[in-house]
Formats: structure tokens, C-alpha cells, sequence
């Protein structure tokens, strides 16, 4: 039941230690909570700061025991047992005393007062309860773990926006709901809302619906037209009765939606920008799509009632889910929400950046990290700003946002690179040293940071355009005044040159064997007894494994992943940003899973019914018993799964050629450990407080990584913009040069070369 106050609510759902042991009444004298606190009371009480991850000490246990132990005695002993005691004692009033006050009576009074406190606070009630189920089979099922950093950055009270990256649909939000301290509400897109399923679990998280634009969008009659400039004609369009002001056109052939600003006619319109000339080498022209205004009112008063309660609002500001390795450009929601809430009802929202790192999250099993960033408060200049130039500030706050959001993930351009900063950063901790997740995200960030810093400088150089410390604000490396100052001699280019061909050697060598890093240092000792040893204890687990495995889990893991596959094509082909579109399998799998085992369920009921002579309780309790051995049998499958991973580079240890190619990989390994550990001795100075401070400020270090993301924006505006002919060049040239130097042909952060590379590596 939820505890009157939010703090006591917190710690008592955090608290390893529960017992039943206090009740009291809620602060508005209409909730009567049973409260399921133990160390929480006291912790709250005394204003207690402590870590929720730090191990409980006897001493501190020895309170929550003590009271689960003595009201388990009371509840026991019939002569202990208060409520059994207060009625033993009518008997000796009157008669009819002792007719009314039984123990029977009081229960049902109790029943009927609990009851209606279930539904006076159901809304609560089903919160929790939903919230409660997801943490356990997200954090022990679907995830093999799932850690929290940061969490001391979230503000306990007080209205916040929480933004997080979007990198596994559904899946994001719910996560962030079962391992958040305070209560959520996410704006969810009204097309998912209306989903029955999701449409269930939104309401229950008392979710916003929004209705976005492209999920309205349709297909406009007619063809259109672009000469370079802002005026759009078609033909055989009907602009009148089709498009408003406001709209936003999608064009065959430009990546951007162009606004509308005004309609001329049914076959011209006025865009608020200019185009690009589009349709002229082809006599048919271009076909285009119609995203229709979506009046947004109702969604922002709902928002701004909840921050003037105090709540947390949660927003995905890239707008849809991706799997790219970095963030898409956020849309202005965020910052309108923040800015407008300040001008209009004098609220000051800090936002909150929180980044979700999956590991393998499109699978199973797999692992992630959720790491909490410090809050960003909205500077006063902005509000200032706000009020004569709302665009303006609007982007300048977005920046900031998009800033403290790649603080929190490790931005790369591409899955390849993201892969090669993990492999450094395992070759540069000593063996057998074992890193806390936050510890491990920051080493990933330095690394992701000064490596990408280091190779930009190397492409400037190669194509003979050295940075300089004074350059136009336009130059990538002007954001960062240490690396500004690098100069790299061709004996340097030619170490990084040989160092990266040596880590992709290797790493393409550990694929090709079947083998991980941490294994490499364990190969020299393996041999014919390690073989038989994984070999039986494969045996073992997947014998154990494999009944319930067969009756519950196998049928429902082969509908999941192949509706999560149709899925996954459907949504590849209607994306214009996903590479691979795995940020939607694992969502359609956990969806399927939970659609498919009460069916499954009601299937085996009724086979036992039907085949057996079994009574009811016991049909009860088999049923009842079966999720847990689903459970040991996913559990012993995946430590066969692990076992059979070890045998594979086990069994071709037995052949000579892959022998000797193993033998040779400690000292390869050794190799690229020394090669690294003076990489970083070379360069990291020059890096500054990536190399030289233990506290690094990520919302300072990432500015250089927002500003090239957005040079790399307008580098492609420009290659988009650029026609075949002659029209349009200044528009061409003026793209450039906003984006200046800072990409080179085959180098940079280019979409396009993302894109090919994931393809590659995929």
C-alpha cells in the first residue's frame, strides 16, 4: 500500500529489510496505509543520508528483524493474538456484547475497510503493483542486470523533467519506471497509447498522451515542385483543402519536413524556409507527405498541472525511438516545457539527463546501465532571451540538453568505433581489477572523448588543414582549447595508424576463434580436461533446463522472436533513422511474452482438467509453482548457454592451425596493453582534464562532441541542398560554409558513413 508520505514511500521500496509493523494515517485523514517499513522509519525520522547500495550492518538489522519475529509470535499464540484476546474478553459482558464483537466480525470489518481504502487509492494502488511486477521480471528476467548510477543527482522533491535517450522503445520508459526513485509521468505518443496493451500500462503510469504529427501524416494528391526558392508549386494538388498553415510538408528526396507558412492557391504554397529545387529533372516531380498541425494545448495544460504538483515529467526528446550510437537532433518540446513553465506559471523545472547504455539490450540477457546526470538548471540569460527571442533560446537551452544527455551515454559515430573504445578500455585495466559500473562508464567516456578527439585532429592533418588555437567559431576543435593546441608529427600519424589496424587485427581475430578478451589470458593453460569438464556441466544445465525450458519457455521465446522480427522489417522500412531497427525487438518481444504466458497458462489448466483426476487445489498450486520453474529452467539454460560458449574455442583448440593462432594471443594481448599504456602517456596531456583530473565535468567535455554533431548537421544540409545543375549554388555555399572545416571527405561524423559502416558491421 502507498505510504502517506513520499520519502517514507521511497525508502520503504528501496529497504532490503520489510516488516509490517506501523500504521498511521495519511496526512489528508482519508488513506489509511499499512505501511511496510522496517530501518525506513527511523532513516526518515533522523533525515538519513545513506547510500541505498551499502550493505546493512547486523546491528542496523537487528530493528527490522526483531519485529518481523515478534509479530509473527503474536500472530502465532491464540493468547498472544490481540484481536483473538479483545474478543475472548466480551464474554464476559452481556450477551449480546459478545454477539457482535467475534473475531469472524472484526475481520470483516477490517475487509471492508481495507477495500474501500483499495479504492480510494487505486490509481496508486495499480501503480505500484504494475511497478513492482516489471522491476522483478525486467531486473531478474528479461535483463540479466540492470545497475544505477547517479541516482543521488535526482531531486527528492519538487518538479523535474527527466530526459532520457531512446534506444529501446517501450522498454526505455520501463525501465525508468521500475528503478526510479519518484514517480514518472512519460508523455507517450497517442498512436502507442491506443495500443490496447501499452494503452493499459500508459494509464497505469499515469502517462501523457501526445499526438504527433507524423503519425498523422498522409499522402498529399499530385506532384510539387522546388526552384531554390520558398514558394512550392504542384500539380494536380489541393493545397486549400489539404494543408494549413503550420503544416509541415515531407518531400521525396530531403531528409528535413519544410513548415508551411502560408497557402497561395491549391498549387502554391509559402514554406518558411527555402528549398531546394526538387522535381525539375523529372516531369512527373515529387510526391510528398502532409503532417498535419496537431493542436497541443490540452497535452501542455496537463503537463503544467502535474509540475505545479511537484512531479516528475519524463521525456524522450529525440522524438522516437533509434539504434544509432548517438543521439538524434531533440525536438523543442523540452525546452518549451521548461521555458514556458518559468514565463507563464513562475516554475523553475531543473532537467534532469539520463542515459540508458544497453549491452546486447536487443537480446534476452542482456545488461544495462541507467546512469542519473546532475540536474541542468535553465541559466538566467535564457529566460531573459526567452522573452524577445524564443527560438533562439529555445535552441540555446536545447543545446544544453542534448549536452548534459551525451554526458550520461558514450557518444561515438558509429557500433564499429563503439566497439573499439570498449576493447581499450579492457586492455587498459590491470587484470584482475574489477571496476564499479560507474567507474566503468567514465573510463568509456574518456576514452570515447579523447580517442575521437585525437583521430579528428589525424583527418585534418592527413587532408592538410591543421587546427588552429584561434580559429572561427564554426572549427570543431575551437570547443576544445587543448586539443586546439595539439600538433601531431608524422611519426604520431603513423603510430595511431598502426596501433588502430593492430586492434582491429586482433579483434577480428578473437571473432574468427570464438573467443572473448577476458578469455585470452586463461588459453594458455586450457586443455583436454577443461574440454570434458565445460562438456559435462552443459550436460548438467541443460538437463535441468531443458523440461521447463520445453513446456514454458521455448514456445513462447519462438513466437517472440519471430513477431519481433516482422516487426523489426516493418519499422526499418517506415524509418528514416534506423539502421537496423533493433531498438524495437526487444520491446515486441517482452510485449509477446507477456501476451502469450497467461495464454499458455489457461492452455496447461485445462489440459490438467481435462487429462487428470486431480482436485482443484492441487491444479491451483501446480499452476501456481509453474513460473518458478520457468525461472530455474531460463536460469540453467543461460548458464548452458555460457557453457557452450566456452566449448566452442575448446574444441578448436584441438585442431592444430587454431592451436597455434591461440598460443599466440597473450602475447598479442600483452602487446597492445604496452602499445596502449604509452598511447595514453603520449597523448593524454594534451587532452586535459580527460587525462589529468579524476572529477571530470562531462557537461563541459561534451560541448565539443554537440558542437561537431551539429557541424555534421549542416555538412549534410549542404550535401542535400547542393542540385545536379546550376540553381541553388549560394544556398550550397552558405551551407558549407556555416559548416566550416570541420569534416573532411570519408572522415567526420557524416550520417551517411554511419549508416554504411553499422550496414557493414551488421
Amino acid at each position: 500500500f502507498p505510504c502517506p508520505t513520499r520519502v517514507g514511500r521511497r525508502r520503504a521500496l528501496r529497504d532490503p529489510w520489510i516488516s509490517a509493523s506501523r500504521v498511521w494515517l495519511s496526512s489528508d485523514g482519508a488513506a489509511l496505509g499499512l505501511c511496510l517499513t522496517s530501518s525506513a522509519w527511523r532513516d526518515t525520522m533522523q533525515g538519513d543520508k545513506r547510500d541505498p547500495t551499502e550493505a546493512i550492518s547486523w546491528h542496523e538489522a537487528a530493528g527490522p528483524v526483531g519485529t518481523v519475529l515478534f509479530v509473527t509470535l503474536l500472530l502465532a499464540v491464540d493468547e498472544l493474538n490481540p484481536v483473538k484476546v479483545l474478543c475472548s474478553y466480551t464474554r464476559y459482558f452481556e450477551d449480546f456484547t459478545h454477539l457482535f464483537v467475534t473475531e469472524g466480525r472484526v475481520a470483516v470489518v477490517a475487509a471492508l475497510i481495507l477495500f474501500a481504502l483499495a479504492v480510494h487509492e487505486r490509481q496508486h494502488l495499480l501503480y505500484y503493483v504494475v511497478r513492482t511486477f516489471f522491476r522483478c521480471t525486467f531486473n531478474n528476467m528479461f535483463f540479466s542486470s540492470i545497475e544505477i548510477v547517479g541516482m543521488e543527482h535526482l531531486p527528492k522533491d519538487g518538479p523535474i523533467i527527466l530526459t532520457g535517450n531512446h534506444n529501446n522503445q517501450f522498454v526505455d520508459a520501463v525501465i525508468l519506471l521500475a528503478n526510479c526513485e519518484r514517480q514518472i509521468s512519460f508523455m507517450i505518443a497517442q498512436k502507442s497509447w491506443d495500443r490496447p496493451l501499452v494503452g493499459f500500462l500508459a494509464r497505469a503510469f499515469h502517462s501523457i498522451p501526445v499526438a504527433r504529427p507524423q503519425d498523422m501524416a498522409f499522402r498529399g494528391a499530385g506532384k510539387v515542385f522546388g526552384d531554390g526558392t520558398a514558394t512550392l508549386r504542384g500539380e494536380g494538388t489541393r493545397f486549400s483543402s489539404q494543408v494549413q498553415a503550420g503544416a509541415q510538408l515531407e518531400i521525396a528526396g530531403l531528409e528535413k519536413t519544410m513548415k508551411v507558412k502560408e497557402v497561395c492557391s491549391d498549387t502554391e504554397v509559402v514554406l518558411e524556409k527555402e528549398v531546394a529545387a526538387v522535381g525539375q529533372e523529372t516531369a512527373g516531380g515529387c510526391t510528398y507527405k502532409i503532417h498535419p498541425k496537431v493542436d497541443q494545448s490540452k497535452m501542455y495544460d496537463q503537463v503544467y498541472t502535474g509540475l505545479k504538483r511537484g512531479k516528475c515529467l519524463g521525456i524522450f526528446p529525440e522524438g522516437g525511438s533509434h539504434d544509432r550510437t548517438d543521439l538524434l537532433p531533440l525536438k523543442a518540446g523540452v525546452a518549451v516545457i521548461a521555458l514556458d513553465a518559468f514565463t507563464n506559471h513562475h516554475l523553475t523545472v531543473p532537467i534532469v539527463p539520463v542515459g540508458l547504455n544497453y549491452f546486447q539490450g536487443h537480446r534476452f540477457g542482456g545488461r544495462v546501465v541507467v546512469e542519473f546526470g546532475p540536474p541542468i538548471v535553465v541559466p538566467e540569460h535564457i529566460y531573459i532571451r526567452h522573452e524577445t527571442d524564443r527560438r533562439g533560446a529555445t535552441e540555446a537551452l536545447l543545446e544544453l540538453v542534448a549536452t548534459g544527455m551525451r554526458s550520461v551515454i558514450v557518444p561515438t559515430p558509429d557500433y564499429h568505433t563503439l566497439q573499439k573504445i570498449y576493447m581499450a578500455r579492457r586492455l587498459y585495466v590491470p587484470d584482475g581489477l574489477k571496476l564499479s559500473a560507474e567507474q566503468t562508464m567514465d573510463l568509456n567516456r574518456r576514452f570515447a572523448l579523447g580517442i575521437q578527439r585525437v583521430l579528428d585532429l589525424r583527418s585534418r592533418m592527413v587532408a592538410g588543414s591543421p587546427p588552429k588555437a584561434s580559429g572561427s567559431s564554426s572549427s570543431t576543435l575551437s570547443r576544445c582549447p587543448s586539443t586546439a593546441r595539439m600538433e601531431l608529427t608524422d611519426e604520431d600519424l603513423a603510430f595511431i595508424d598502426e596501433f588502430r589496424a593492430e586492434v582491429e587485427d586482433y579483434m577480428a581475430t578473437l571473432k574468427r576463434l570464438g573467443l572473448k578478451d577476458h578469455q585470452v589470458r586463461q588459453v594458455g593453460w586450457w586443455n583436454l580436461s577443461d574440454l570434458i569438464g565445460r562438456l559435462l556441466y552443459l550436460a548438467v544445465t541443460m538437463a535441468l533446463g531443458a523440461i521447463p525450458q520445453l513446456m514454458f519457455n521455448l514456445p513462447i521465446m519462438f513466437f517472440a522472436s519471430r513477431w519481433a522480427a516482422m516487426e523489426q522489417q516493418k519499422s526499418l522500412k517506415a524509418s528514416t533513422v534506423k539502421l537496423a531497427a533493433r531498438d524495437v525487438v526487444m520491446s515486441y518481444k517482452i510485449i509477446c511474452v507477456l501476451m502469450l504466458v497467461p495464454i499458455l497458462y489457461v492452455i496447461y489448466g485445462t489440459l490438467i482438467l481435462l487429462c487428470t483426476t486431480w482436485c482443484m487445489t492441487t491444479v491451483i498450486l501446480v499452476l501456481a509453482s509453474a513460473p518458478m520453474f520457468a525461472f530455474l529452467g531460463m536460469k540453467a539454460s543461460e548458464q548452458g548457454v555460457r557453457a557452450y560458449a566456452d566449448i566452442v574455442p575448446l574444441f578448436k583448440r584441438l585442431l592444430p592451425g587454431p592451436r597455434a593462432e591461440q598460443d599466440t594471443l597473450p602475447a598479442r594481448r600483452a602487446a597492445l596493453q604496452k602499445r596502449l599504456n604509452l598511447a595514453v602517456r603520449k597523448f593524454g596531456p594534451l587532452l586535459g582534464d580527460l587525462y589529468q583530473n579524476k572529477n571530470v565535468d562531462w557537461a563541459k567535455e561534451m560541448g565539443w562532441f554537440t558542437h561537431a554533431a551539429e557541424i555534421d548537421q549542416a555538412t549534410r544540409q549542404a550535401a542535400q541542398a547542393e542540385p545536379e545543375g546550376g540553381d541553388g549554388s549560394t544556398a550550397t555555399d552558405d551551407a558549407k560554409a556555416e559548416a566550416g572545416e570541420a569534416t573532411t571527405d570519408g572522415e567526420g561524423l557524416s550520417r551517411r558513413a554511419i549508416a554504411s559502416a553499422q550496414e557493414q558491421t551488421d
